[in-house]
């Protein structure tokens, strides 16, 4: 009997007995003790983010959370919380990892077999955990490689780092640099589990315009790491081709203008397994003159996670200084929270796909499926197409522009209901501003499915070719 119970001991160890990376608190941070998590027994750093608009009036200071760590096979995490657990949500649902809460709701434990990118939430969004359970780190460089800039653990006032061509720069697990990276040339790569931080620097005041630019490029990679507390716009592509977002996790909204990813007269771009929470646009599309004016094209968006404080999960437009922007998808993504309504009336509306090409400029072939947007009963445009003037660096647009065969598929609103009504915009401004060709299939409200004759659905003039399926 005892032989047996032995067995079974070793069998359950081994169950969780997976292999965990996890870098201590960077010196210099302040320790979190809202919240405690190990994974597999073992410590997990947990860093704070700034949670509001430090320019507003009537700022206060509020802090979100994020840990990461590496992980192979099974692994069981724990979280002990300094607030009840007892009402925990985990966004998305889409990793599976359900959590078992001890039963006066201090601690919450789940087991994952691969990696993944949470949101779990206590009370709402409001001090928020995000917990990033990363696949083993392969083929990383060490300090003193040919090529390599490198950032060992530790705090680093950096100021501006800048890359050229066949340049690595890698930031260790544990290491925090405060500071912009600008590269420009081709065969650059950005990669680590460190953090990239912006908190020493006020809005509009860091050591560049943008704390990731990434100009005049080809085969650019950013990967793995972590972004907080942006100055300004945090990832921006000016007149590249061909760019790889991977696996980064920004955690912004400490101040509007932080949008997560501008990529501008850029093509060929994949962003994939992005954890994406800003206060303004998480995806902006843009055309700001770079590259002589280059297209947006052939642009690739997939399985990630977004949240907007306080504008667009998607801004496509707005400024237009590119021939076109076209081929533009995205597909198995996760809204989790969206921001305050603002509708079509409004010069600054929001939506969660906003298309607003201007400047005379097409936007074409644009395309977005497989999403699920959490509700928490507060209202959002789902879609707004409206051809309207805007500007670009000062200039103002004399016409507007045109949209052309886009469309939304299986796209889901889920959550709870409450005053959620969802519209969908389409407007032209004159016979050559106009919409034509938008097909919406399978779009759920709640599991009730929007028709052409659904109240939300408002189809103004000059647009042609709406169909329902």
């Amino acid at each position: 009997m005892n032989r047996m119970l032995a067995v079974l001991s070793l069998v359950g160890m081994s169950c969780f007995g997976g292999e965990v990376v996890s870098a201590g608190l960077a010196p210099g941070e302040p320790e979190v003790t809202t919240y405690r998590v190990t994974a597999n027994g073992k410590p997990v750093a947990i860093y704070r983010s700034m949670a509001d608009d430090e320019y507003r009036q009537g700022y206060q200071e509020s802090y979100y959370y994020f840990g990461s760590f590496d992980f192979s096979g099974e692994c069981r995490v724990e979280v002990t919380s300094s607030v009840s657990l007892k009402n925990v949500q985990i966004l998305p649902a889409r990793f599976g990892l359900v959590p078992k809460v001890s039963s006066d709701g201090g601690k919450l434990e789940f087991v994952a077999s691969k990696p993944f990118r949470i949101s779990i939430e206590r009370s709402g969004k409001e001090e928020a955990l995000l917990l990033f359970g990363n696949a083993l780190e392969t083929d990383a460089p060490k300090a003193g490689d040919p090529g390599v800039v490198y950032f060992g653990p530790g705090q680093h006032k950096a100021g501006k780092i800048e890359l050229t061509s066949n340049q690595t720069l890698y930031l260790a697990a544990g290491a925090v640099v405060n500071g912009a990276i600008v590269a420009k040339g081709d065969n650059i790569t950005i990669r680590g589990r460190g953090i990239l931080g912006g908190e020493a620097y006020p809005r509009f005041k860091g050591p560049s315009g943008w704390m990731l630019e990434l100009r005049d490029g080809k085969n650019v990679v950013v990967k793995d790491i972590i972004v907080r507390n942006p100055w300004s716009w945090i990832l921006v592509t000016a007149g590249c081709d061909g760019v790889l977002v991977d696996g980064v996790k920004i955690a912004g909204s400490r101040m509007i203008n932080d949008d997560a990813i501008d990529l501008c007269n850029t093509k060929n771009v994949v962003i994939k397994n992005c954890f994406l929470r800003t206060r303004d646009d998480i995806i902006a599309i843009k055309g700001l003159g770079a590259g002589q004016g280059q297209a947006c094209e052939n642009i690739f968006i997939q399985d990630s996670e977004f949240w907007t404080d306080n504008a667009n999960i998607y801004r496509i437009g707005f400024e237009c200084d590119a021939k076109e922007m076209k081929n533009i998808r995205s597909k198995n993504i996760d809204v989790l929270h969206y921001s305050q309504y603002s509708g079509p009336q409004n010069f600054w509306s929001h939506a969660i796909f906003w298309l607003q090409p201007s400047g005379g400029m097409t936007l074409s072939d644009t395309h977005f499926e497989d999403f699920r947007i959490y509700c928490d009963g507060r209202d959002m445009m789902l879609l707004c197409a409206k051809m309207m003037l805007t500007s670009c660096h000062g200039k103002s647009y004399e016409v507007s522009g045109r949209v052309r065969n886009c469309s939304l598929k299986d796209i889901a609103v889920i959550g709870t209901q409450g005053e959620f009504r969802g519209q969908i915009h389409l407007s032209g401004r004159s016979s050559d501003e106009d919409v034509q060709g938008i097909r919406l299939e399978n779009i759920t409200y709640f599991g009730k499915r929007i028709t052409l004759d659904s109240p939300c659905v408002e189809i103004l003039k000059y647009v042609e070719g709406v169909e329902f399926k």
